[in-house]
């Protein structure tokens, strides 16, 4: 386990167990996988800092000022946009833009659909 101490926490919190090291590697195994997704370990393992539910309310707060900001002589020049606490709980720079192509019709899109899938191999 990457972090011992955060199992030992979530087996003390979810299962009342605190002397967890003399049970058979099988049982541990299975109690490790029954713990919830927001667990203190499985945080750790897949880099978590926060849970779901935080970064969705963190997210809904991003919208609600986006639309504050909007509606204000900043937001209408662009200028002084607020930071995203989405992106701060994340780890996402703030400058991080999303990758996406623009197509001007369907036909130029299908074709650049078929050429990706040349490429991988999946259209002879």
């Amino acid at each position: 386990m990457q972090d011992r101490d955060s199992l030992t926490c979530d087996f003390a919190e979810y299962y009342h167990l605190t002397d967890w090291e003399g049970l058979p590697v099988q049982t541990l195994a299975a109690l490790a996988s029954g713990l919830p997704p927001y667990a203190r370990s499985k945080q750790t393992i897949t880099g978590q800092k926060v849970s779901d539910e935080t970064l969705l309310l963190a997210l809904l707060a991003d919208r609600v000022g986006m639309i504050a900001w909007m509606m204000t002589e900043d937001g209408a020049k662009g200028r002084n946009r607020p930071e995203s606490l989405f992106q701060l709980l994340s780890g996402q720079k703030q400058d991080e833009e999303p990758e996406f192509t623009v197509y001007q019709s369907g036909d130029e899109f299908e074709a650049a659909r078929q050429e990706i899938l040349r490429r991988g191999g999946y259209i002879q």
